[in-house]
């Protein structure tokens, strides 16, 4: 079916999951393999457990500093073009006759920086379910100010996203305060956004699961507003808080560093399993006087180990990826309660 874009429609989607007590999964793309490796993923899921109509949100930054994956989507390295190749790699893949063909596909700009994003802003307009409208780097007066503007010109266009925070890098040392409920119901009322992103405590870009989540910050907030927050840095968040969330009133959940940490371990693996099968003989001799390479391997190379094709492919190491960076989608769709659709 086409790109779900009518902010009646889409309300429509995200007031249903809220109603079934799910998190729509927002796994972010940076590259053509993470954008197939999502779509696979929800169809995968959605077929297993029996679910119609599946939504599955697919979004990704644009010159947004900390990560850019819109420039990063085409050698280009240009935010809009990349934007514009997002959407056509999406729309081929959900065309009639396509095994994606019955999902609900909900684009979502991130991370919409006010002045750098501009173009990016009306581009999405017609496309995008929705758009982060990211002015957490103001003051908060001011953030609140910009936020609502933007809310009222976009409306009946899309659906905006406010950032209450700026959530934390996994980099950064400091600790800074999370939000408190007061300051996300003062942001929420007085923008008039349809979804929230106050920092909980989780991290953007971590590799590991050191998060300090707070759950009843969370509980507390949604009590006031509802389950109207999205969480971001959700790679930083341990695995037994995931089928918590839906209950803590997170509607959407950001994901998408452990895809790339994942993803990159599985095909160095594989790399390094093949490698007898993918360096010359030179070379593998040199990296064995380095001692980088072992006994066994160099033994193989005596042996008269040599470059295969079916090693050196990309699209080996393309499957490669997908199937760690899908299992773990899979996974986190289980744990977003995301069976649940079929209540509705």
């Amino acid at each position: 079916m086409p790109l779900i874009s009518d902010p009646a429609h889409v309300e429509r989607i995200y007031r249903r999951a809220m109603d079934v007590g799910m998190c729509l999964a927002n796994f972010c793309t940076a590259n053509q393999y993470t954008t197939q490796a999502i779509l696979r993923a929800a169809h995968e899921f959605s077929t297993e457990h029996g679910l119609k109509d599946f939504p599955i949100v697919i979004a990704a930054t644009a010159n947004y500093d900390i990560e850019p994956q819109l420039v990063s989507y085409t050698p280009f390295h240009d935010a809009l073009t990349g934007m514009h190749t997002l959407v056509r790699d999406v729309e081929a893949l959900i065309m009639p006759g396509s095994p994606y063909a019955h999902l609900n596909v909900l684009l979502h700009l991130d991370h919409g920086q006010p002045g750098k994003d501009d173009a990016l802003f009306e581009a999405a307009l017609g496309k995008y379910a929705t758009i982060m409208y990211d002015a957490s780097h103001w003051p908060m007066a001011t953030n609140i100010e910009m936020t609502r503007a933007y809310v009222e010109k976009v409306r009946g266009q899309t659906l905006v996203e406010g950032a209450v925070a700026e959530i934390a890098q996994a980099v950064d040392d400091a600790d800074a305060p999370l939000t408190s409920p007061d300051m996300a119901e003062r942001f929420f009322k007085e923008t008039g956004v349809f979804l929230i992103v106050p920092d909980l405590g989780t991290e953007h870009r971590a590799t590991g699961t050191a998060a300090r989540y707070n759950g009843d910050l969370a509980r507390e907030i949604a009590r006031r507003i509802g389950p109207r927050m999205v969480l971001h840095g959700s790679s930083s968040l341990q695995d037994e808080y995931l089928s918590r969330l839906p209950g803590d009133g997170i509607c959407k959940v950001n994901v998408w560093t452990i895809f790339e940490r994942l993803g990159g371990q599985a095909v160095a693996r594989d790399v390094l399993s093949q490698i007898v099968s993918i360096l010359p003989a030179d070379e593998l001799a040199d990296l064995g006087q380095q001692g980088i390479l072992g006994p066994a391997l160099m033994a193989q190379v005596r042996a008269g180990a040599r470059p295969s094709l079916d090693s050196l492919r990309e699209e080996r190491r393309r499957d490669i990826w997908q199937q760690a960076v899908v299992g773990r989608m899979k996974f986190y769709l289980e744990r977003y309660n995301s069976a649940a659709w079929s209540m509705a």
